[in-house]
């Protein structure tokens, strides 16, 4: 569920400026579109009053945003509470979210609040809430978990083509029993449209035939366009099922590609499988000092293999050599790594 804040109803003020009956409402969109916001408040306070829902959902998220001056959160949540009431769907999922996050000391957190405000804007139609109040539902905040009620609103939005309604779905029926072929179609249709994760499933289905007979390449094509959005872990996939041979004529070097980007993002099995093909010259030319550098960084991120096969390297290298590839290994961790830390594990587990 996104989160809620000052930015996204300055989104939803943009959206909602439409045109209206009502002059006071033309006129403070008008100001609105010019960034005259002092202006706009003031025509929208007079046809909030007046009872149009449209400037009661503007002037709230004007309000809240703090672009007519300083943020009011009181009466901003107020007239999108009353916008809510007029039947505006916008403002109601603007106040699940709101309710949802809370706002500081302000607004608490109230899911109750949310969950009533979602299904305001979900039984008009509205995939968003529709999917907030199934995640809600689902995960019991605010209300009694329902999985039943909670995927009946989750297929809703996922039916209107809503994606992380479609991924949830997925992920739901992954965890029941004989439910495999349903997750798979969800996860699929979210992968259709571009979502780097589900595409990832797919691949990970395809490849060990879940809920779909098995696909290499399938499994492969999708782990490739995942890993082109930047999912690390069909970086790894990809460059895996290269390595392999599976589905095709091994391609080493072309799984090294792969490897390397996936390593660059900490990705500590692709960062083994470097080391290992530096180590054993499988796709690239052999290198014990890259392939020590490389099996340093996985031992260090965790991985078993990682210890046992850089202790192979070592005992090929001299003491002179080991000590520049353990550098070379903390100069790329520095590199690569926000938070100051060591790079130093001598044995598994030693930090």
């Amino acid at each position: 569920m996104k989160k809620f804040s000052h930015f996204l109803l300055c989104l939803l003020l943009a959206s909602g400026m439409s045109t209206s009956a009502v002059a006071d409402f033309k006129a403070g969109s008008d100001a609105a579109s010019k960034g005259d916001f002092a202006t706009a408040q003031k025509e929208w306070q007079t046809a909030a009053t007046a009872g149009n829902a449209d400037a009661q959902f503007n002037l709230g998220a004007l309000l809240l945003s703090g672009r007519a001056g300083k943020a009011d959160i009181r009466n901003g949540v107020k007239w999108l509470e009353k916008a809510s009431a007029n039947g505006h769907t916008e403002a109601s999922y603007a106040l699940g979210m709101i309710y949802f996050n809370g706002s500081g000391n302000e607004l608490k957190m109230d899911h109750q609040r949310a969950f009533k405000a979602f299904e305001l804007a979900a039984a008009k139609g509205h995939p968003p809430s529709q999917f907030s109040a199934g995640m809600l539902l689902l995960n019991g905040q605010g209300m009694k978990h329902d999985p039943s009620a909670a995927v009946a609103w989750l297929t809703k939005a996922a039916d209107q083509g809503y994606v992380m309604a479609q991924y949830n779905l997925g992920l739901f029926h992954a965890g029941q029993q004989g439910a495999k072929g349903k997750a798979f179609k969800w996860f699929l249709k979210a992968a259709e449209q571009g979502l780097p994760q589900a595409q990832h499933t797919v691949a990970r289905m395809y490849m060990e035939g879940q809920g779909t007979p098995r696909d290499l390449a399938q499994a492969k094509s999708w782990f490739l366009r995942a890993a082109d959005k930047g999912s690390v872990e069909s970086q790894y996939g990809a460059g895996f099922l290269l390595y392999a041979g599976m589905g095709e004529q091994r391609n080493p070097a072309e799984a090294l590609k792969w490897f390397e980007r996936a390593a660059k993002n900490w990705d500590r099995n692709a960062q083994f499988r470097l080391g290992q093909m530096y180590l054993e010259g499988d796709g690239v030319a052999k290198n014990l000092t890259e392939a020590y550098k490389w099996l340093d960084l996985a031992a260090s991120g965790g991985h078993e293999d990682a210890h046992y096969l850089r202790a192979a390297a070592g005992l090929q290298m001299p003491d002179a050599d080991t000590e520049r590839a353990h550098r070379l290994a903390q100069e790329w961790f520095d590199a690569n790594h926000k938070t100051p830390h060591k790079h130093q594990d001598l044995k598994p587990h030693g930090h």
